[in-house]
């Protein structure tokens, strides 16, 4: 009886010292809850290397990881007024975009990604076509990750490029290359079969493409007429009226579901961040 005794107080100790050294390494608070590389996607788990994210970077870079930031609301009410949107007209694909670069369409993209993937079932793609700015792997802290390029030019398949990270329910298809071929690539049967595996063969409800801004390339325009709708992100004091009307211009036949004002005043993000 002694020696169990014994055994269940060095059980207990020892997790006390796990928990004590958990909380002082994160003292932010309790991050998403993730499950190792891929969390619970569907698919079979050895399909795509895993990518490890840098937690420890994401506050630098506003990504939100930790349940106590008062900025998660915020994407939480945008994930359910996109998926309510693209549910009813049956959209699966979603473009985010900006005017020009700088407003904060990449963090926005993987935030609306994460609130996503936490979300049961939805089984959210992310994708970096900004060929000219890739920076979807950089802001996730991933350490020699894939480039989506290689699958456009050929030289590998599309589960070879598709990381698995160590977040809830997500599937990322990163990009370290940058290019000036974008809009050639972005209108070929490539594209379309990129499109085709991440909503069929993925089973993802939603794909979510981060684009180069839509002033100064042609990139995103070319690539425009494949997905569902757009996501519009203008930064509060730096995005200009006549970069946005420029804007209106160039989206007036796509379905654009909303606008996202980003870095807007805390003081002001409760009632006034859309």
């Amino acid at each position: 009886m002694d020696r169990i005794r014994q055994a269940v107080t060095r059980a207990r100790s020892g997790a006390k010292q796990t928990a004590t050294s958990t909380a002082a390494k994160h003292p932010q608070g309790p991050r998403f809850a993730h499950q190792g590389a891929g969390g619970d996607h569907p698919l079979a788990e050895d399909r795509f290397a895993s990518a490890a994210c840098n937690f420890d970077q994401f506050g630098a870079h506003r990504i939100i990881s930790n349940e106590q930031d008062p900025v998660l609301n915020a994407y939480r009410v945008l994930r359910t007024r996109v998926l309510q949107r693209m549910d009813t007209a049956g959209w699966k694909t979603i473009a985010v975009v900006s005017p020009g670069a700088g407003a904060g369409k990449t963090v926005t993209a993987i935030n609306l990604a994460i609130a996503i993937g936490a979300k049961t079932g939805a089984h959210p793609v992310l994708v970096d076509l900004d060929f000219y700015r890739p920076s979807v792997s950089r802001y996730l802290g991933f350490r020699e990750p894939p480039s989506l390029l290689d699958f456009f030019e050929g030289k590998r398949e599309l589960d070879e490029v598709t990381v698995r990270p160590d977040l809830n329910d997500l599937l990322v298809i990163p990009n370290e290359r940058v290019t000036r071929r974008g809009a050639e690539f972005l209108t070929s049967e490539r594209a379309d079969q990129l499109i085709h595996t991440a909503v069929n063969d993925y089973k993802s409800r939603t794909v979510i493409f981060d684009m180069s801004p839509l002033l100064g390339c042609d990139d995103t325009l070319a690539f425009l007429p494949k997905v569902d709708c757009v996501l519009l992100v203008a930064a509060s004091g730096q995005t200009r009226v006549s970069e946005l009307k420029e804007a209106k211009r160039i989206l007036a036949k796509t379905n654009v579901i909303g606008t996202v004002l980003n870095k807007s005043p805390r003081a002001l993000m409760a009632n006034q961040y859309y």
